[in-house]
């Protein structure tokens, strides 16, 4: 009887510690997304904010390990906040320009059906629709994309503008003409995002990426950023028209980074093909 109740208090014990955890994690949530997009050290801004509220100092150290380790497992739930404070800050922390690369992809191209991935305020929707094109894009931030609804409207250009996370939105088969991913955060590893991006594109559609790249070799690093020569293995059902490994101004920092930029095509079945 004694060892049944010890046990009982054991699971009574865990479950409210996990409990506690989700509580300090939603807490933090709420803290986290009324912050401006200047704050360089939340950790210590959130640690100020405890004592504020009068909790002792080995009650904020307890505090700040749980959101420590619950934030590297739950970086989706964070980056809606991230960039919804970006977005509202007012002040861009990026290039609020059409990315050159894209601009000098679509120059000479037919306008089409695009699709826009994590597009942000609409800068490369905008451009690409001010051009012709019909442009879908989605977002997982709420302020992004209602900025660039806004953006069109004043523009006096039509884009579909969705809020949806990558792993929700229907990218179809077959749909677009050209996909842009743009400093997105798409998972390059683990998850098939790319094959779905892929069979999304019409045959002798365009897709154009750039980002900052990780040549680090940590197993940790972001899923997103690709490594050295990652693109050519992860895109390499398409053509690849171009490829750069470069120093660079990025569009999403203030100094030069490493940068890898791309342009594929996905090239056309030939017909002998599609009778066999």
């Amino acid at each position: 009887m004694r060892r049944r109740t010890l046990l009982g208090c054991l699971i009574a014990g865990l479950g409210f510690g996990w409990a506690d955890d989700e509580q300090i994690w939603k807490e933090y949530l709420a803290w986290y997304r009324q912050q401006p997009i200047g704050i360089s050290d939340l950790s210590t801004a959130y640690a100020e904010h405890l004592k504020s509220l009068g909790l002792d100092a080995g009650t904020v150290r307890e505090r700040l390990n749980v959101v420590e380790r619950l934030s590297k497992t739950r970086r989706a739930e964070l980056h809606p906040f991230f960039f919804d404070r970006t977005y509202s800050s007012g002040a861009p922390r990026f290039n609020t320009a059409p990315n050159a690369l894209l601009v000098e992809t679509v120059r000479d191209l037919k306008p089409g059906r695009a699709l826009d991935i994590h597009m942000g305020e609409g800068r490369n929707a905008l451009f690409l629709a001010s051009k012709g094109w019909d442009v879908t894009g989605f977002d997982f931030s709420e302020a992004g994309v209602a900025a660039a609804k806004r953006a069109a409207e004043r523009a006096g250009v039509s884009v579909t503008a969705l809020v949806c996370r990558h792993e929700d939105f229907d990218f179809g088969r077959a749909q677009w003409d050209l996909v842009v991913m743009s400093y997105t955060w798409v998972p390059l590893r683990g998850a098939d995002y790319v094959g779905r991006i892929i069979e999304s594109l019409k045959p002798g559609g365009i897709l154009v990426f750039e980002h900052m790249m990780d040549d680090s070799g940590s197993p940790g690093a972001a899923p997103w950023l690709p490594r050295p020569n990652e693109l050519l293995r992860v895109f390499g059902r398409l053509r690849i028209r171009r490829y750069e490994d470069v120093r660079a101004r990025a569009d999403w920092s203030w100094r030069e980074e490493r940068v890898a930029r791309l342009v594929a095509e996905r090239t056309p079945v030939p017909p002998d093909v599609l009778d066999r």
